[in-house]
């Protein structure tokens, strides 16, 4: 017999409950038949592996400074769901930062923006290449972690925020345009020994088969054959297979052509963002753009759209979702029915209130989010179907200071990303149809308030979900705040016992 307070922890995929959680449901519906029963549904966020997602949500559900600490007229669901990708995340993001190809190119267009963006003193502009003495031997030690290995360029950075209005601002010099500038970097880098060096090892890896051409440079293949593992599969996929016979051999000049493009890309889009402020800083919108371009697949962008898609899944007709607001709509109401959603929980949150809303379910509740990653414009829709659903509002997120160097890869790692994971899925993971999104605008993120560079249909989100936190009984705490919310990253959000304090007295 299990005790009534004991946590129904339900597991999930592609927005279906596994083998053997059928029952669960059952014993949901037998619960919220008693008396006065209050439920509490919470979302975790995503990327945890299925036995971390399990502890966690028993260390919640139980007793102590890591739980909620809810007395035995709670009905606890706990649903676990995209789980155990974030090991492979964090790996394959700290073995490509040892990647040749990837330093290179991280290396070249760091020195070549630092020379093209500038920071006023009183007698004139002086580029952030000759301000912060920014030559390939210092780019190299800080990219690296031979340095500062939390956040190698904060002296540059403090320039990119617009938080600090008693620094002075970076901006873009000259009047060269985005493509100029971007043909510009081409133009240097086909000319460049380390970068042709790169180039050559990939080559050789390519036509490793063909003893003539590969013995005839001195570069080293093995390293080659992992820069061309680690680029993304679409960029592999142009390539011809060099296992494959039919396939003639690729010349040095038509890769070293084939990666130009790439590179250019990469320094176009890097421009674009700083001129139009869509900027994450200067360290970090660089790292954004050329994992973005070259390399989304080995940082996780595929694994999150399947998150964001699998989060819309779940209220699917045979959805796991769905089959959960059919127990609610047969049960009778919860005397308190309370939303908590951690991350990429957000989005299955935003998901369930617009099937709510579509179904006219009427039920009452009370919704929290811990450091929320769901994109605004969903959130805006949600709440707008569910203006009427939610009693009481609060999101727990970090300031813009504590996002900015919350380093996704662990703190010792931000020389390799400097920010958070919001940062990260705002700069490289998100898209908009099939196109980059750049800079997209998440509920989490205090960046994005009343931002002046938005455009029009982002500022009508923002808009709609700044009055909504306005309301009288909604509100955001903004932390670390002393024992109130001292949560310094994102992970520390539903775990930190203020934070976990602080919201379930609000239950």
């Amino acid at each position: 017999m299990q005790p009534t307070n004991d946590p129904i922890i339900i597991f999930t995929g592609d927005g279906i409950a596994d083998a053997g959680q059928e029952d669960k449901l059952s014993r949901l519906r037998q619960r919220l038949d008693g008396s006065d029963r209050k439920l509490l549904l919470h979302l975790h966020g995503g990327l945890v592996n299925k036995a971390n997602g399990e502890a966690a949500a028993r260390r919640l559900a139980g007793t102590g400074d890591g739980s909620w600490g809810l007395s035995e007229d709670w009905v606890q669901v706990y649903v676990v769901w995209r789980t155990g990708v974030a090991e492979t995340i964090r790996n394959n993001w700290t073995d490509l930062a040892e990647d040749h190809l990837y330093q290179v190119v991280l290396r070249k267009l760091l020195k070549f923006v630092a020379r093209q963006i500038g920071i006023p003193t009183d007698n004139g502009a002086r580029s952030v290449e000759d301000r912060f003495r920014l030559d390939e031997l210092e780019i190299q030690d800080r990219i690296t972690g031979a340095r500062d290995t939390k956040d190698p360029f904060a002296d540059v950075d403090v320039h990119f925020s617009r938080q600090d209005s008693g620094i002075s601002r970076a901006t873009l010099t000259g009047r060269a345009s985005d493509i100029e500038l971007a043909d510009e970097f081409e133009r240097q880098l086909l000319l460049d020994a380390d970068f042709n060096t790169a180039i050559a090892e990939i080559d050789a890896a390519l036509n490793e088969s063909q003893l003539s051409r590969s013995s005839l440079t001195a570069v080293d293949p093995v390293r080659g054959r992992k820069s061309l593992d680690h680029l993304s599969a679409t960029i592999r996929a142009q390539w011809p297979d060099p296992n494959r016979e039919t396939d003639e051999a690729r010349g040095l000049v038509a890769v070293g052509v084939f990666m130009l493009k790439y590179a250019g890309e990469i320094a176009y889009r890097c421009f674009k963002r700083f001129r139009s402020e869509r900027h994450h800083g200067f360290h970090a919108t660089v790292v954004e753009e050329i994992c973005r371009v070259l390399y989304a697949d080995r940082v996780g962008a595929a694994i999150w759209g399947l998150m964001v898609q699998d989060a819309a899944d779940h209220f699917k007709p045979a959805g796991f979702g769905s089959s959960l607001l059919d127990v609610l709509a047969a049960a009778p109401e919860p005397s308190r029915f309370v939303v908590s959603a951690h991350s990429a929980g957000s989005i299955w949150a935003s998901h369930m209130l617009l099937a709510m809303a579509s179904r006219d379910l009427q039920i009452k509740l009370r919704l929290f989010l811990l450091a929320p990653a769901v994109r605004q414009s969903l959130f805006a829709q949600a709440i707008g179907g569910a203006a009427n659903q939610i009693e009481l509002c609060r999101m727990y997120t970090m300031s813009d200071e504590y996002e900015r160097k919350d380093a996704v890869l662990g703190h010792d790692k931000g020389y390799i990303y400097p920010s958070s994971l919001l940062y990260c899925v705002s700069g490289i993971f998100e898209t908009l149809g099939q196109n980059a999104y750049p800079d997209a605008p998440l509920v989490g993120m205090r960046r994005f308030t009343a931002a002046p560079w938005l455009n029009a249909e982002e500022a009508a989100a923002e808009t709609v979900v700044s009055r909504f936190f306005q309301q009288p009984q909604n509100g955001i705490v903004e932390a670390p705040q002393l024992q109130i919310s001292e949560a310094n990253s994102h992970g520390a959000f539903d775990d930190e016992k203020f934070t976990l304090k602080s919201v379930a007295s609000l239950f």
